[in-house]
């Protein structure tokens, strides 16, 4: 079973400072929705802690991306 949350690193195009994000591979939407981070270490925590209390269900989630 792969976890339904990742995170992900974007780059912002006005500053180029590197911030991490958690994304949800079942439902999609923003990925801010759970939090901007400047720490890779926070984001990974949150995400632990997101996988932990909303497990991927098998056969549910976005075929399509690829990250």
């Amino acid at each position: 079973m792969h976890p339904r949350f990742r995170v992900i690193q974007t780059t912002g195009l006005e500053d180029g400072i590197k911030r991490y994000r958690v994304v949800d591979l079942v439902e999609g939407g923003s990925a801010s929705k759970y939090g901007e981070f400047k720490v890779r270490a926070e984001a990974d925590a949150v995400c632990l802690l997101m996988n932990a209390e909303h497990p991927r269900q098998c056969g549910v989630g976005r075929t399509s991306l690829s990250i």
